[in-house]
């Protein structure tokens, strides 16, 4: 795999696909995931898209710093610019899955005449708001409890406590390899990154003037904050797919990526975006 190496000699894993002369797609993973994350869609989006996939900071085979200072949603949505900058990227579109998504709207609020288009699935743009309902929290609590195991165990033990309750032993050990492979760092930075990010909600219309795609799950427990960010951008299109949890892409993948191609298309057409779809 590719890699680029920053000044400050941390290094950027990441994946690319497609005609590297087609417009250019980035791809964003979630929490304790990593670029392989979008092994299932790549395939599908590189057929009309130059397609970029990196290891966001303490995930993968980029860097992961042992300060926990060095995680900051800053930090993450940088490390994506110096990418897209190396690579040459003026205007591409940018679809994020769960904290993905969180970094996705960070960069977009930050550099939004970098986006073509954006799409947020599976995400919030604030930690905390009225709006979000009870099954939000209780994820969210569910995540520091995890935090609290690393802190004692480290992510092995993360790795071995979820998999305790899994029955197909090749789960089992996907699980626990996994958790392994992540920093105590990168896990406890990202989880402390996800509490502490600005809270987006109050710019996103005044910024987010490119089309933008919000997707969820009929059953994600994040679905309230998708569907807040829905709520604040009144022209965006807003998908939500039954009998699908948390991550859609994970859930749906053929599904999610016939949406985001659709979506694209239209937007390269010309085509209203605006309106609520279930799938």
């Amino acid at each position: 795999m590719p890699e680029l190496t920053l000044v400050d000699g941390f290094v950027i894993n990441y994946e690319e696909w497609g005609d590297p002369e087609a417009p250019a797609v980035v791809l964003l993973h979630g929490f304790t995931a990593d670029l392989r994350s979008w092994a299932q869609h790549a395939p599908a989006f590189a057929e009309d898209y130059r397609v970029i996939a990196p290891d966001l900071r303490g995930h993968g085979r980029t860097t992961a710093p042992e300060d926990l200072d060095a995680y900051t949603m800053a930090a993450f949505a940088g490390d994506v610019k110096a990418l897209v900058d190396a690579l040459g990227f003026g205007l591409f579109a940018l679809v994020g899955s769960s904290f993905g998504g969180m970094v996705s709207a960070h960069f977009a609020t930050e550099w939004p005449e970098r986006i073509a288009a954006l799409v947020l699935s599976d995400t919030s743009a604030a930690y905390q708001d009225s709006r979000y309902e009870e099954p939000y929290f209780e994820r969210e609590r569910g995540i520091d409890r995890m935090e609290e195991t690393v802190r004692k165990a480290g992510t092995a033990g993360l790795g071995k406590q979820l998999a305790a309750g899994i029955a197909d032993e090749f789960l089992r050990q996907a699980t626990i390899r996994r958790y392994a492979s992540l920093s105590p760092e990168g896990f406890i930075g990202t989880a402390k990154v996800r509490r502490e990010r600005p809270n987006l909600l109050p710019v996103l219309q005044s910024r987010l003037a490119m089309p933008v795609l919000v997707v969820a799950g009929e059953t994600d427990p994040v679905r309230s904050a998708s569907e807040v960010i829905a709520a604040e951008l009144p022209g965006a299109r807003y998908v939500q797919f039954r009998e699908a949890g948390h991550t859609v892409p994970m859930h749906r993948p053929g599904d999610f990526a016939d949406a985001v191609i659709g979506f694209l298309r239209d937007v390269e057409d010309g085509i209203e975006i605006a309106g609520r779809h279930l799938v």
